[in-house]
């Protein structure tokens, strides 16, 4: 699978879900993003997502439990994961070589659409 296919449907699916699951789903993967940005090392990375704990931060900032807050990421990331599960059933590469681009038709290269 192409992982900037899967990028874009990741986005569009996250995009489109309800507004605090989308703040909270965003919230906790920009820290995240923030703290491997920072490390050289997988050791690095679990270090510093231990010290900073980024779903101890959500859950204070989402006023809710920390025990609500990882429920709620899990039902959030399963729902994501679902979604993008189904759009994949539909996806596949169609050849559009021969099709004619205004009035001409060029051969010189394959040509395809993605279709979901």
């Amino acid at each position: 699978m192409n992982e900037k296919i899967m990028n874009v449907l990741s986005k569009a699916i996250i995009a489109a879900l309800p507004r605090q699951k989308k703040k909270v789903y965003q919230f906790i993967v920009e820290i995240e993003d923030q703290l491997a940005q920072q490390c050289t090392t997988k050791e690095q990375f679990m270090t510093l997502l231990k010290e900073q704990s980024p779903h101890k931060q959500a859950a204070n900032k989402f006023h809710m439990s920390f025990e609500h807050l990882m429920h709620f990421m899990h039902e959030i990331e399963d729902e994501i994961n679902r979604k993008l599960e189904e759009k994949l059933k539909d996806y596949r590469w169609i050849e559009v070589t021969d099709v004619k681009v205004n009035n001409r038709t060029e051969k010189k290269q394959k040509t395809y659409v993605v279709k979901f």
